[in-house]
């Protein structure tokens, strides 16, 4: 009785593995292959938590013009910001990211849903930088805020959902307005 029970566990086990391991189903009802995966991430994980801490958002006009190297926090591991330059000007931000990998041919700053509903000039494509790194450019609402962007993965052909917080105690004192 003793070796049925384990057996039966042992079977259990690797049937959920194996299940685990086929990762999200990438196609849609249409079956063009183009679909999001909200949930999952491109190794069939879940996505990360973004790091625990409270968030009072910094806009714009309370940064004074100039550029700087900030981080930025992802809610994934395969969504992995290497380097980010933000540049302040007119009360405006954008970031330039450079990535870890190649994996991700363009972004959507919104959810991956979204992007599927836009058209695709909205879409952010990437720029190879001089090492030959991926980079992307996009718009910052306000540091210490959580943002929707969405990834589009080559290999799995379809969006990733993602949050992006660009950390506002990554830049200069003195960078902000004092008011």
């Amino acid at each position: 009785m003793k070796k049925l029970s384990i057996i039966v566990l042992l079977v259990f086990l690797m049937t959920f593995m194996a299940a685990c391991s086929a990762g999200p189903d990438s196609s849609t009802e249409d079956g063009s292959g183009e679909g999001t995966a909200t949930e999952q991430g491109e190794t069939g994980e879940g996505t990360e938590e973004t790091e625990e801490r409270v968030l009072n958002p910094i806009s714009a006009d309370q940064i004074k013009d100039g550029v700087y190297e900030i981080d930025v926090d992802s809610s994934s591991s395969m969504f992995r910001v290497v380097k980010c330059e933000l540049t302040v000007e007119n009360g405006e931000m954008n970031a330039v990211m450079t990535m870890s990998g190649q994996g991700y041919g363009k972004l959507y700053m919104g959810t991956g849903e979204e992007a599927l509903k836009d058209s695709e000039d909205t879409y952010i494509p990437f720029v190879l930088d001089e090492e030959g790194a991926k980079t992307f450019t996009v718009p910052v609402e306000a540091l210490d805020k959580e943002i929707d962007c969405a990834a589009w993965s080559i290999k799995k052909e379809q969006w990733y959902d993602r949050i992006l917080v660009f950390k506002a105690d990554t830049i200069p004192a003195d960078a902000l307005n004092s008011k």
